[in-house]
C-alpha cells in the first residue's frame, strides 16, 4: 500500500505513474509462449529505436523485475503484476539444481538455463530472494522451501571460505576467479530476510560474517568501494583483474551501485543495534552525496551510473524509514528522482513505452538501449518515493519471528 510520504513534491504523482508505466512495459513484453522454455523471462536489453530485444533476463535480473512487480502489486493492487511475477518465478524454479550427481550444488540456481554450466552465487541469491518474497505473498510453500534450500546451501557451501564464492560450476572446471567481490555485500540482506522469517540464527550469523568482511576490506573510511579483492592477500585487484571476468565499466559501476551493501548494513544495524553497521551505511551515503552530479545521477566525474540512481534512492529511503535522516540525503533523493524520470522512454504509441535506458552488455552508456537492471531499481525507487511500504528491499516493523516461522512451516 501507499502511505503518506514525508516528501512534499510535485514529483510524487509523476514518480508513481512512471513506475507503473515501467511495470507495464515488462508485463507487455514478458515471454508468454507456453511451448517455450523461456516463458516468464523479460527483455534484459531492449533497443528503443528498433523495438527489438537484445537478450532475455537471466536468473538474477528476472529476480530484480519480480521484486519490482511485487512492490507494484502491493502498492497498486494490480493483479497483472502478481501474475507476471508468478510466471517469472516458474522460470526461476526451473533453474534450480537438485541433481544427485552434484550434491555440493544442490539448491543452486543455474545462471540462465538449466543447462548453464555455472552460476554466480550472488546472482542465484537475487533469484532466490525474489522467489522467497513472491512465495510469501502467494502462500507458495514450494517456492518458500526452494528459497530456503538455497539459503542453506549458501551458508554451508557458499561461505565455506569465509566470504562467498564469485562463481561456482556444475561441470569439472575450477570455481574461478578466486576473488572476493564487493557485490556480495548485498547478499547479507537476503540472509537478514531469511532470519526475520525463520528465526534461524545461522542466517543472522551469515549476515554478520559477510558484512564484517565487506566493511573491513571493501568499504574504506571515506565510503569508497574496492570492487575486487584477492582472497589470500586482501590486496585490491581493481583495474588488474583477468579480462575474462571483469570490465572496466562494470568495476566503475559497482563503486556507485553498491549492490545493496548499504541496505544490508541498515538491516544489520536494525537487528543488532551495533553502530558499526549504521556507520558503514552512512559513510557510503555521504560519499554518494559528494559524487552526485547536477543531473541527479551518481558516478565518476564525467558520467552517471544509471543503475546507481535507483539503488541509492532505495537505500536512502530505507534509512529514512529507520529514522536515519539527513537533509543532504533528502536533497540527494529529490535530485535523483529527476534523473530517474529522465531515463524513461515515454511514448504511448511505441512498444518501448515505459522502458528505462541503461548500460549496454559491455557496460558502456547508450542513449537508445534499455536495461532491465536499471529499470527494476528505478521502478522500486520511484514507488518508494511515492510512499510504497513493504519489506521487499525495504523495512517494515518486525513481527514475532516464531510466528513467522510457524506461518511458513520451518523451525528455528
Amino acid at each position: 500500500m501507499l502511505k503518506e510520504t514525508p516528501f512534499r513534491s510535485p514529483l510524487l504523482e509523476a514518480s508513481k505513474k512512471a513506475a507503473l508505466r515501467g511495470l507495464d512495459f515488462f508485463v507487455r513484453n514478458q515471454i508468454s509462449n507456453c511451448d517455450s522454455a523461456d516463458k516468464g523471462r523479460f527483455p534484459f536489453f531492449y533497443n528503443c529505436d528498433t523495438n527489438q530485444t537484445g537478450g532475455l533476463t537471466t536468473n538474477w535480473v528476472t529476480g530484480v523485475i519480480v521484486s519490482a512487480l511485487l512492490t507494484g502489486y502491493k502498492s497498486s493492487g494490480n493483479n497483472d503484476y502478481l501474475e507476471a511475477a508468478n510466471a517469472a518465478c516458474a522460470y526461476i524454479k526451473g533453474l534450480q539444481d537438485f541433481n544427485p550427481g552434484t550434491p555440493r550444488l544442490n539448491g543452486v540456481f543455474h545462471e540462465e538455463t538449466p543447462q548453464s554450466p555455472m552460476a554466480h552465487p550472488r546472482d542465484a541469491l537475487t533469484a532466490a530472494w525474489a522467489l522467497f518474497d513472491c512465495s510469501l505473498i502467494t502462500g507458495d510453500q514450494d517456492g518458500i522451501e526452494r528459497a530456503i534450500a538455497y539459503g542453506n546451501w549458501f551458508v554451508k557451501t557458499g561461505l565455506e571460505k569465509g566470504y562467498p564464492y564469485w562463481t561456482v560450476r556444475f561441470d569439472d572446471q575450477a570455481w574461478d576467479p578466486g576473488w572476493c567481490g564487493s557485490f556480495h555485500s548485498g547478499s547479507a540482506f537476503f540472509m537478514y530476510r531469511l532470519y526475520t522469517e525463520t528465526g534461524e540464527e545461522k542466517f543472522l550469523l551469515a549476515m554478520r560474517q559477510i558484512l564484517d568482511f565487506y566493511n573491513q576490506h571493501h568499504l574504506d573510511g571515506d565510503g569508497n568501494i574496492t570492487v575486487i579483492i584477492d582472497r589470500e592477500t586482501f590486496q585490491t585487484l581493481d583495474g588488474k583483474g583477468d579480462p575474462r571476468f571483469t570490465y572496466p565499466g562494470w568495476e566503475a559501476m559497482h563503486r556507485y551501485n553498491d549492490d545493496f551493501g548499504a541496505l544490508a548494513n541498515l538491516a544489520a544495524w536494525k537487528t543488532t543495534r551495533e553502530d558499526s553497521y549504521r556507520n558503514s551505511a552512512t559513510r557510503f551515503f555521504d560519499r554518494m552525496c559528494a559524487s552526485q552530479h547536477g543531473n541527479g545521477g551518481f558516478g565518476p566525474e564525467d558520467w552517471s551510473v544509471p543503475s546507481a540512481g535507483g539503488a541509492i534512492v532505495m537505500e536512502m529511503l530505507a534509512a529514512k524509514q529507520l529514522g536515519i535522516s539527513s537533509p543532504g540525503y533528502d536533497e540527494a533523493v529529490e535530485k535523483s528522482i529527476h534523473y530517474l524520470l529522465a531515463l524513461q522512454k515515454t511514448d504511448p504509441d511505441s512498444p518501448s513505452d515505459g522502458a528505462f535506458f541503461g548500460m549496454t552488455e559491455e557496460y558502456g552508456l547508450c542513449d537508445v538501449q534499455a536495461n532491465a537492471r536499471t529499470a527494476g531499481y528505478a521502478i522500486m525507487a520511484l514507488l518508494r518515493y511515492a510512499g510504497a511500504t513493504d519489506d521487499i528491499y525495504f523495512f517494515q516493523p518486525l513481527e514475532n519471528t516464531q510466528k513467522r516461522a510457524a506461518r511458513i512451516g520451518v523451525g528455528g
